[in-house]
This record gives structure tokens, sequence and C-alpha cells, in this order.
């Protein structure tokens, strides 16, 4: 009866802590939600970003990628840049034909031995992610630790769930969660992240994020 009472508490409380948070719109694509501690890349931060990871990451920028991190970057003054916290929601999609993925409402089910099939492939997917970043000379990224891959029900839609924490040129370990979700004609990632050692700031609150989230159905 004290752990029914403690669940039906935690649902009862869940929309409390997010009702003054902000909603953002992609249109034909999904709307969410972030805390009033992030804001979405913008102005001259935006720029620099896009170019660190167009020349330097060498990687394409997805026009209608969402970047939300952790307020006061925008700013992009020497204040902002001495606040030492990381915090990142980032919204991408992959667009392919009718029927090239599941309906968003598909129950994803999978054995033991495919789950452990998938862990090995999308680990190894992003040990190659980072080895090709660091050979480049101009970064070093390092995987930390990679917790097992799981299949996840968030608000009755199925979706792959890699977590693990990783570091950037020896700095802070970094805790990363990336949600698949596959959507008939489209691929959506949403990637959760913070930095460890400010848990305190942002742990509860983006841990919250991914219940926000309502995909344009196709």
């Amino acid at each position: 009866m004290r752990y029914l009472f403690s669940l039906l508490l935690l649902i009862i409380s869940l929309p409390a802590s997010t009702e003054n948070w902000q909603t953002v719109s992609m249109p034909n694509i999904c709307t969410f939600q972030m805390p009033n501690t992030m804001e979405i890349q913008a102005g001259q931060y935006k720029i620099v970003s896009d170019k660190l990871q167009r020349q330097i990451l060498e990687l394409p920028i997805d026009s209608t990628r969402v970047i939300a991190q952790q307020k006061g970057l925008n700013e992009y003054s020497k204040k902002s840049f001495k606040v030492k916290k990381y915090a990142r929601i980032i919204v991408e999609t992959d667009y392919g034909q009718i029927g090239d993925y599941n309906h968003i409402d598909t129950k994803l089910t999978a054995t033991k031995f495919e789950l452990r099939e998938l862990d090995g492939i999308y680990r190894a997917e992003m040990e190659k992610v980072f080895s090709n970043i660091t050979a480049k000379g101009k970064m070093s990224q390092k995987l930390l630790i990679w917790y097992p891959l799981k299949i996840v029900n968030i608000n009755g839609i199925s979706m792959i769930n890699i977590s693990y924490t990783r570091s950037v040129n020896n700095g802070k370990p970094v805790l990363v969660n990336v949600y698949a979700v596959e959507n008939n004609d489209r691929y959506h990632r949403v990637t959760i992240s913070y930095r460890v050692d400010n848990a305190a700031n942002y742990e509860e609150d983006l841990k919250q994020v991914i219940y926000t989230f309502k995909f344009n159905r196709r």
C-alpha cells in the first residue's frame, strides 16, 4: 500500500513540477518542454557551435536540429564561459520514405539475445565515431562507461535507449542518454546530457524531459 501511494504521489506530482517550463515547438516534428535552467541555442553562440561541428568534427548540420543548453551561453560573454556547467537537449530527425521505419505506435520487443546484438552494434558505432574524431587530432573523445541498451516505453511509444558517459579532451565526464524513435518515414533522436558533477543542477529535471515529448504521428 505504501508503494502504491508513493507511485500515485509521483504520477500526480510530475505535471506540477513542469507546468512553468517553456514549450518548444518543432513544426511537423514534435513539441517538448524544457526547464527554466535551459535556453534554445541561438545567436553568435549557435554560429560558433555550428562551425565547430562542420569544420572540426566534420559533421553535417541538420537544418531541423534544435539544441537546448544551460541558460546563459547565448550571452556569449566571458562571464557565461566561466560557469563550469554543461547540459544539453538535442533533437534531430532523419528523413526517409513512407514505410522505411516502424509506425510510431509499434510496440518494440526483443529477446535477451537480440538486445545484446543491438547493444553491440550501437556500442561499436559509437566507439567508431569517437575514434574517428580523435584520429583527426582536433579533439579527443573517450567513451568511459557504456550501459546496456534498453527498450523503454515513454507515453505509449517504444524507444531504443542507449546511455553512456564520455569525456572530451580528458574533461569532466558527461552522462548521455539517447532515445531513438521510429515514425514511419522519420527517425527521431533525442539526446539528453549533463556533466556528472552538475547532477545536482540538472539530473532531476532532465530525467523528466523525455516524458514531455509529443511527436507528430506520420
